[in-house]
Formats: structure tokens, sequence, C-alpha cells
């Protein structure tokens, strides 16, 4: 299997200090710092200024000790090497020069919104491709005679709109489609706190998707059409590849943590009848293994229809209805930061809300990471998986090429 070439691009990490970093997991993802398309759309990039990071320096009083002096000057240095990324060279810190992300995004907006309708025109096109906008009859004749088009299921999926990962902030006539795995843990956090919910609370990191829900209770199918059409929507994507890892790393990884904060819910639900499935018995290094292995959750996949799948693998197309709604931003894990300042901006909430990661990690580079699982995998296997998230390839600019490389053949 063909697939286009990715491009290459420098990224950043958004953290509490700011400095240059190339981690990535599950709501920490990089940040392109040049193309605001990151590595996940060429067809669509857009390149703009670099923005420089702010960070805080002590300054020293140096008063008439010259050995003072020297000392100081080396201090200041050493901290400017320490945050810049010893991956990147190019990417040195300006400590006398920087620019806090709110302004760099104001002074970038034009630029991000032609990006914002590139995104968008990109996901159109696609529905276009696949007749979404078509009579039923009349795709279901047409499709009778073409073998590129969509399974029936798949098509009729992107032609509807599923409410229910739809949350509506009435004060602020703005929606958001939750994407589990898709930075979905940091707009839970602010919708809470736009929702006045006690910092101890949304701190506690227990239940608060349900409490999400508490708080932004559903809507019937009529209300959210009203609301619709005079709200700021607002949907997160990411690489489907990444997603997939962090959904398993997450939930089917590691039985004694499912046990402490889920009470086994997904080994129960999932990780159990992988294991019996897929399981090569004969295999006695697994003897002992209760998890379900990366290999076994990628079989699993590839052979289970997406309708059956848990809401943190399934296809971000069959949540959030891309095809239907027009989203006015849809925000990228690769340019979170930038994105969601944006989003900020417009809805006027500078003040009550700023640009946090939750559960953010970063022991291991995102290449390390994707590596580590994917070499594991062969390419025919990987070619399988992309055949199962082809839709969210395909709508929002992102290919599977980097990690077909790290397949075996």
């Amino acid at each position: 299997m063909n697939f286009p070439p990715l491009s290459q691009v420098q990224s950043l990490n958004f953290s509490r200090t700011r400095y240059i970093s190339n981690s990535l997991d599950e709501d920490n993802p990089n940040i392109s710092r040049r193309n605001i398309g990151g590595n996940c759309s060429p067809r669509h990039s857009m390149m703009v200024e670099p923005r420089k990071w702010q960070t805080r320096v002590k300054s020293f009083v140096l008063q008439g000790n010259a050995r003072l002096w020297f000392l100081a000057v080396i201090i200041y240095c050493g901290l400017g090497l320490i945050l810049n990324d010893s991956n990147n060279p190019n990417a040195l810190l300006d400590l006398e020069d920087e620019q806090p992300l709110i302004e760099w995004v104001q002074e970038n907006e034009q630029n991000l919104r032609k990006e914002y309708s590139e995104r968008q025109k990109l996901a159109h096109s696609v529905c276009e491709d696949y007749d979404i906008y078509m009579a039923q009859d009349e795709y279901i004749r047409k499709a009778d005679r073409n073998e590129d088009k969509l399974q029936y299921q798949d098509w009729f999926t992107l032609k509807r709109v599923n409410w229910n990962y739809m949350y509506y902030v009435p004060g602020e006539d703005f929606v958001y489609c939750k994407v589990p795995k898709s930075g979905s843990s940091t707009w839970v956090y602010n919708l809470l706190k736009l929702a006045n919910v006690p910092q101890e609370q949304i701190s506690s990191d227990i239940g608060l998707h349900k409490l999400l829900r508490d708080h932004y209770p559903k809507m019937s199918s009529s209300s959210m059409k009203r609301v619709f059409k005079k709200s700021f929507k607002l949907l997160v994507v990411r690489h489907p590849f990444e997603r997939i890892l962090s959904a398993y790393r997450d939930k089917l990884e590691d039985y004694q943590r499912d046990l402490m904060f889920r009470d086994g819910y997904y080994y129960t639900m999932y990780g159990k009848n992988i294991v019996r499935v897929y399981r090569d018995q004969q295999d006695i290094s697994l003897a002992n293994h209760t998890e379900p292995t990366w290999r076994e959750f990628v079989r699993y996949l590839a052979n289970t229809p997406s309708s059956k799948f848990d809401e943190h693998w399934k296809p971000t197309y069959s949540l959030c209805s891309p095809c239907i709604v027009k989203y006015d931003v849809i925000a990228k894990m690769e340019t979170f930061s930038e994105d969601t300042q944006f989003v900020i901006n417009q809805l006027g909430l500078e003040d009550q809300l700023t640009v946090e990661w939750v559960h953010r990690t970063a022991k291991e580079t995102t290449t390390e990471v994707a590596k580590k699982y994917y070499s594991q995998l062969t390419k025919a296997q990987v070619d399988q998986l992309f055949n199962k998230y082809r839709l969210d390839f395909e709508l929002f600019g992102y290919y599977p090429e980097e990690y077909r490389e790290m397949a075996q053949e």
C-alpha cells in the first residue's frame, strides 16, 4: 500500500515553564512551531512567524564584584542551555525577546483563521467525495455500481449528528464535541471551571467526565439544533495511530491500574475477551500475562466492527459528525496550545481560562513511544489499522507512513 510522504516539522511542548520539548502522550501533544497544520496536513499547511515562549529568569543584582558578575553570566547562560532542546540545535530561546502565547495568537489571528478554514474545507471536500450530502436512495443506486464508495453503515454514520458527545455551554454559546484521548481532559477541566465547580473537585481527577455531564446535561436534538445556529463549535482531533495507542496504554495495558481506578472495568468489558480470542496459547512467555498485549489489541481492532468499539478508540468521525456539523475550529493535538488559546480569545474568556495541560507526561518522546509499540507490528497490520481509521485520516489530513516505516516487513 502506498501513502503520501510525511512532511517534517519542528515541534514545541507548552508547559508551565514553556520550554522546548518533543514529548507527546495523551494530553501532552507536540506543538507545531512554524507550520500550524503540523506534519499532518501538508496539503493545507500555512506558514506563520514562529512564536517565542515566555520564560521567567530571575534578574541578578550585581554590585562591584567581578567574580559575582562572572558567576551570574554563567548561570544565566546555563539556564538558556538547559531550556534549549538538545535535539533541536536551531531552536535556541531568546531570553531577552520573548512573547506570551496569548499575544502570539492575537498577532497571528488572521493566519490561524485561514488554517481553520482550510481544515474545515478539507473535511467538507472528503464528505462530498463520499457523497454524504446525496439522498439515500440515490446513494444506494450509485454505490451498487462503484466499489470505491463507503459501506452503507459508514455513510449513514457520517450523515447523521451524534448528539451524545456534544456539550453546550449556555452562558457562552459554546458547543464542544468531546473526543476521548484528544485533549478531552483539558477541555473537561475548562468547562467545569466555567460551571464554577470548586477547584478541589476538579483537582481530584476522579469522575470528572461524569461530573461534566451533570453540569451540562444532554439536550434534545431539537434544542441542540436551535443553539447550534448561534454557537461557537469546537472539535479537537488527533492522529488516529497516536490516539489508539494512548487508549491502549491508559485503559488496557495495566490491569492493576484499571482495577485501582476503574474497578477493572476495561479488563472485564474488553481485555478478558481480547486475550481469550487473540492470544496464542502456545506462547509460554504470556502464560502469566493478564492484560492483552499491544499486538492482541491491534488484532482485535482490525477484526471488530467499529460500532462495537469503546469510545476511547472509536473513530472520531463516528463521535462528532464532521460532515454535518460545521465546526468553527477543528483543533489538532499537534497545535493544541495555539488552537486552545484562539478559542479562549474568541469566546472572550481570557480572564477565566488559560492554556493548561491535564494529565501531562513527558518521560519519553512521541517517536520513542510510538516506535516501541509500532515496531511490534507488521506493515500488513499497520495497513489494516489504517483501513479501519481511514476516514479519520482523510477527514482531518493525517498520514500513516511514519508509523508504517516503524513496523516489521
